[in-house]
């Protein structure tokens, strides 16, 4: 049986965090939700724990991208606080699947080859809005890596430099490596930062998914 693994790291540049991330494992099935709360509604991180809250609840009830742009579509009336960004990556053994709102984003990494998976959501409006308007994704299955942020790292990452950092770092480190990738000479962050890294399972036993 196909299984995955991940790690992931979430980082603020001020006191609180407004960037959500969860990760599921339900069998052979894993889900990724990365939920980025707007700072200046002054309360995106309740609409960004809305978001976790609400997919954990109703995740077993969907397995295609259409429902997954659904779910989204209803969620945008539930979340009644605050507004957020939210990418929901759903992987299979034979594909990956799901939707996204806002700027977080998903890519899969074969290599060079970066596969972005997140090209056609629409950045605004955001969940809580009213008006979202979520964006369905389907993939095959997972060759290489698939990494998943917030926008405090994809707005400032450098393209031409992620594929050589997802080369050389072992894969545990990548996510803390990314955050690294985007700080500013004083060790602040643009934002806040929130990455998560998945691939197959590795035949090995002597390491655990661990988050920072």
């Amino acid at each position: 049986m196909t299984s995955f693994e991940t790690a992931h790291v979430v980082e603020a540049y001020r006191e609180r965090c407004d960037d959500r991330i969860d990760v599921i494992t339900d069998g052979d099935r894993t889900l990724i939700v990365v939920a980025d709360g707007a700072g200046g509604t002054g309360d995106g991180h309740i609409a960004a724990e809305t978001v976790i809250r609400e997919t954990r609840a109703n995740y077993t009830a969907i397995d295609n991208s259409t429902d997954w742009s659904e779910f989204l579509s209803q969620l945008d009336f539930r979340v009644h606080t605050g507004e957020t960004t939210a990418v929901i990556v759903d992987v299979h053994p034979d594909r990956i699947l799901g939707a996204s709102v806002g700027d977080s984003c998903a890519w899969v990494i074969d290599g060079a080859d970066i596969t972005d998976l997140t090209r056609t959501q629409n950045r605004k409006p955001l969940l809580g809005s009213q008006a979202a308007n979520p964006a369905p994704f389907w993939h095959g299955p997972l060759n290489g890596l698939l990494l998943v942020g917030s926008d405090g790292f994809f707005n400032y990452a450098k393209r031409e430099q992620i594929t050589p950092l997802m080369g050389r770092t072992d894969f545990f480190a990548i996510p803390r490596a990314c955050v690294d990738m985007v700080r500013l000479a004083s060790g602040d962050l643009w934002d806040d930062t929130a990455v998560v890294v998945c691939r197959v399972r590795q035949a090995r036993t002597s390491r655990k998914r661990y988050s920072i």
